[in-house]
């Protein structure tokens, strides 16, 4: 259950379980304390990829109902300070951003983490008046909409964060809403992702 690819071949049919036995025998037995057979675990895998057949899939085909993008962008990272946390409450009253623009705010315990849209860096900067703790540009976004009642289904994110997991996309930031799902990425890797959400859009439309 902790090892993924592990997971996905044994609920697909395709482990060799004779094999995959052999492997873990040594962790089996170290945290049982006792010998075990090959056969026996080939035995105690079968029981449960019968048992995960009737489970509801780890990754699953979410239907999207839009995809929308946005860049150029950039990040912005702060300390979490006092003084950071004023400037940042009074940056609205007296800079306007508009709904073409994209805003969004992160305050973690050490850092406020802000994405934009490039055109508002500039803005961000003379507001702030303090060397930021990182900067990054050339960045994009993705947002991925589904349905609201994917609100209550497990591996929801998940099943989406793995579209571009398998690509070996890195993923600078995730923003997330009620029924909105997105991924910041470098401008190099925007079209490969706009691609590979289009693919699922058009496959889960297309059994619906």
């Amino acid at each position: 259950m902790s090892e993924f690819e592990a997971y996905i071949a044994l609920t697909n049919g395709y482990m060799n379980m004779s094999s995959y036995a052999q492997r873990i025998q040594p962790q089996v037995e170290e945290r049982t304390k006792k010998e075990v057979t090959i056969n026996g675990l080939v035995v105690a895998l079968s029981r449960l990829r019968d048992e995960l057949e009737t489970a509801q899939p780890l990754i699953q085909k979410v239907p999207i109902t839009n995809i929308t993008t946005k860049l150029p962008l950039s990040e912005i990272i702060y300390e979490n300070t006092d003084t950071t946390i004023d400037r940042l409450e009074s940056f609205h009253a007296q800079i306007a951003v508009t709904r073409e623009d994209f805003f969004t705010t992160t305050i973690s315990t050490s850092e406020l983490s802000i994405v934009c849209s490039s055109n508002l860096v500039s803005k961000i900067l003379g507001h702030f008046d303090a060397t930021p703790k990182f900067t990054a540009h050339n960045l994009a976004a993705i947002g991925i909409s589904f349905d609201q009642k994917q609100f209550d289904v497990p591996n929801t994110l998940f099943s989406l964060i793995a579209v571009i997991a398998r690509a070996r996309i890195n993923i600078a930031e995730i923003v997330s809403t009620y029924t909105e799902l997105i991924f910041v990425v470098s401008e190099k890797d925007f079209a490969e992702t706009v691609r590979l959400f289009s693919e699922l859009h058009k496959e889960t439309h297309e059994n619906i």
